[in-house]
């Protein structure tokens, strides 16, 4: 996704809830409120495409494969993802389910090779992502706030993670970040396994009726592949959609993003810790969440 020019909403225009707010001091509050209110969709869209991105560089797409979960569990794993990442955002990372959250992400990931630059990767496509993404198909660009926000946010997760050579500016990670894709971006076959994986994860979230009917398959395949850029497609070895099929999503989601511009924000956030969903229906606890966790006891709702 190609990275936006950085001047968006200048801050003297900013949203009355940024007032007397610093992006340093106060990055856990504004990142919340963008994430769990005023940007509530196309947050959990970009958080998405920030996942589906890292298939693009071969050694993530082969490491991910590997797991087995994406193939062998993608609903578990899908939910077990949004809930990680919601975990954290909804409680701050010095918080103790915050800091449970951590601990487990630092106990997944440590038994796995991955590069130092890897880590910063995946951890940039979580600042970048979604931000570019708002930037174009939400209800106003963010604000350079908010766009700094996010990085400190992200900049302390990472740290807590122990991932060394974080860069100290937001400038500094994107141009990183955007060299990393040039240089690494290229086809591998457990891309396209991934890829297809998740079209069949996104098609379960069609109406009932529609879940395997032929053409609203194609036609949700076809909307995902939309919303990759070029360099995303040519890695996954997705084709590329027909000119006037992407004209018509991209047309929407601007319409969608318009038409919000009117909505009230909400006064409360947008997702509740356990809460329901099609993986855990009666709810879930931070036991259960991740890879061959043990039964839990509860005790933690």
């Amino acid at each position: 996704m190609t990275a936006p020019a950085r001047d968006t909403t200048p801050d003297r225009r900013a949203p009355r809830y940024l007032r007397g707010l610093d992006p340093v001091a106060d990055h856990e509050r504004i990142y919340r409120h963008m994430v769990m209110r005023e940007f509530w969709p196309e947050a959990r869209v970009g958080l998405n495409l920030a996942f589906y991105r890292t298939y693009a560089v071969p050694s993530i797409a082969r490491l991910l494969l590997a797991t087995g979960e994406l193939t062998g569990r993608p609903v578990k794993r899908a939910y077990d993802t949004g809930a990680i990442m919601y975990e954290l955002i909804a409680h701050g990372i010095d918080h103790p389910r915050g800091q449970r959250v951590l601990t487990m992400l630092n106990r997944m990931h440590r038994v796995h090779g991955i590069s130092d630059p890897e880590y910063r990767y995946v951890l940039g496509t979580l600042v970048f992502v979604p931000g570019r993404w708002i930037d174009r198909f939400g209800p106003r660009p963010l604000t350079r706030t908010e766009h700094e926000a996010t990085f400190q946010f992200y900049r302390r997760v990472g740290a807590a993670m122990h991932i060394p050579d974080i860069p100290p500016t937001l400038a500094a990670f994107e141009a990183e970040f955007d060299e990393f894709e040039r240089v690494n971006f290229g086809f591998d076959p457990a891309a396209s396994t991934l890829i297809l994986a998740t079209k069949d994860l996104m098609a379960q979230r069609l109406p009932a009726a529609l879940r395997n009917v032929g053409w609203a398959r194609r036609a949700m395949a076809a909307a995902t592949d939309t919303m990759l850029d070029p360099p995303v497609r040519t890695a996954l070895g997705v084709p590329e959609p027909s000119r006037a099929v992407e004209m018509a999503v991209h047309g929407l989601l601007r319409l969608r993003g318009r038409l919000r511009r009117f909505a009230t924000i909400p006064d409360r956030d947008l997702w509740t810790p356990g809460q329901p969903n099609a993986a855990y229906p009666d709810g879930y606890t931070l036991d259960q969440l991740g890879p061959d966790r043990p039964a839990p006891d509860r005790a933690d709702r």
